[in-house]
């Protein structure tokens, strides 16, 4: 076909030029194998292709050597014996792989979660590790420094021990960006200033797998909320780890129990 009369742009015409060069089953099967072993003999290149017939991969290489993409190189005259090789425009093709598995990463195949488990304790990060390894990605951190140098826009859930050195949990946006999603470990008994964590969801202390995991996936399921939501969740977090730490009486007689309710209800109601 030729491309200039199909109706499109010039340089898309370029690209189904390009496109049509491998458009046959076997021409981007050999033109990857010489890519991986230089040059090779036709049996060789019979044997690293599975499937293959003699008569399809003769065919195939002729018509790959009538487009410039390999080249036949005599290397014995008697007995005779040839082997193919990439020519420069063959190798260069090597770019317009790269790039379709880049698109494939992107676009077909399902996305692994990115999970960064904060603690000073390097036996927790590990237990941590060893229970969600099959799940996630895991990545670990035990102080703020090492944080800092991990957390980037891949990162899709942390959570944070309350007493990481250097790590300040009621200032954790400021550190870990607000694209991903927050949740602190607090102990068995926080104190009142649970008020001040700056995170999505507050858990206590001690963690059991299925914690856990109930943990990440509330995030990861809740990572398209809009702000106003979002903080709705996080507020609605703090009520109930407060509620189930202090009594009625004790909640009452805080102002900002009653400050985080009234806040609360408002984004309920023009939810």
């Amino acid at each position: 076909m030729d491309h200039s009369e199909v109706g499109v742009s010039r340089e898309h015409a370029t690209t189904l030029t390009v496109l049509s060069l491998l458009s046959k089953k076997w021409h981007p099967v050999v033109v990857l194998t010489l890519m991986d072993d230089d040059s090779l003999g036709f049996n060789e290149l019979l044997e690293a292709i599975p499937n293959i017939s003699g008569n399809m991969l003769s065919k195939t290489l002729d018509e790959l050597c009538e487009v410039d993409l390999i080249e036949r190189r005599v290397v014995n005259e008697s007995p005779l014996r040839v082997e193919y090789e990439l020519t420069t425009a063959g190798a260069d093709m090597e770019m317009i792989f790269d790039a379709s598995v880049a698109w494939a990463q992107t676009h077909l195949e399902p996305s692994t979660p990115t999970i960064l488990f904060v603690d000073g304790d390097r036996r927790v990060t590990e237990m941590y590790q060893e229970w969600l390894n099959d799940r996630y990605i895991t990545l670990r951190a035990h102080n703020i420094d090492e944080l800092e140098s991990l957390v980037d826009p891949a990162v899709d859930v942390v959570l944070v021990d309350e007493g990481v050195p250097g790590v300040d949990p009621t200032d954790l946006t400021s550190i870990v960006g607000s694209t991903c999603r927050t949740i602190v470990f607090v102990d068995d008994r926080p104190g009142v200033d649970v008020y001040e964590v700056d995170a999505d969801d507050i858990r206590r202390k001690p963690i059991v797998q299925s914690t856990a995991v109930d943990a990440i996936e509330s995030q990861l399921h809740r990572r398209e909320e809009d702000a106003a939501e979002r903080e709705r969740s996080a507020l609605s977090a703090k009520r109930s780890i407060l509620e189930s730490c202090f009594s009625p009486v004790q909640l009452d007689a805080d102002e900002r129990y009653a400050e985080l309710c009234e806040r609360l209800d408002g984004l309920e109601e023009s939810h």
